[in-house]
């Protein structure tokens, strides 16, 4: 990679019972680890039903970070919700094949309306599946901004 940023702030949005993380500039091993580290945290003390990772501001992804995004995708469904990941640019598909990186376990779409769509009917067939026994409480409905600090350190 030619350049890396380290993020100060990491803005999730939380819509649709849906957590989205927009990630606009290029980063650092460390920077995507700071921030698979403060999306699983924030999973992990909010109920969400799904995850985008939101890659659009990303031009440039080595197998090192595609490494990070897919395993992060990982850890999430580990924790409970589903995640996909949009954004991917035509250049960015390309090195992932050329590279021969792993796709398999990753869920991806082109824009962040198919993501949630995706989930959304994910969802659907999960509440098919277990018929609802319980009223689901509706406050995902709203739409929330989530704002976590993303130090160079790490921490």
């Amino acid at each position: 990679m030619n350049q890396s940023v380290e993020p100060s702030k990491l803005t999730m949005h939380k819509t649709q019972g849906c957590l989205v993380v927009p990630i606009q500039e290029e980063l650092s091993k460390e920077a995507a680890l700071q921030i698979q580290r403060s999306l699983l945290e924030q999973i992990h003390t909010t109920s969400v039903k799904g995850v985008v990772i939101d890659l659009s501001g990303v031009k440039i992804i080595d197998s090192v970070l595609w490494e990070v995004f897919s395993k992060t995708a990982q850890m999430i469904k580990m924790l409970g919700p589903h995640s996909v990941i949009t954004g991917l640019n035509p250049g960015v598909v390309i090195s992932i094949m050329d590279l021969n990186l792993d796709v398999r376990d990753v869920t991806t779409a082109m824009n962040l309306e198919d993501a949630l769509e995706i989930l959304t009917q994910s969802f659907n067939l999960q509440a098919d599946d277990a018929e609802s026994s319980e009223d689901d409480e509706n406050n995902d409905d709203f739409d929330q901004d989530i704002v976590t600090e993303v130090d160079d350190d790490g921490v």
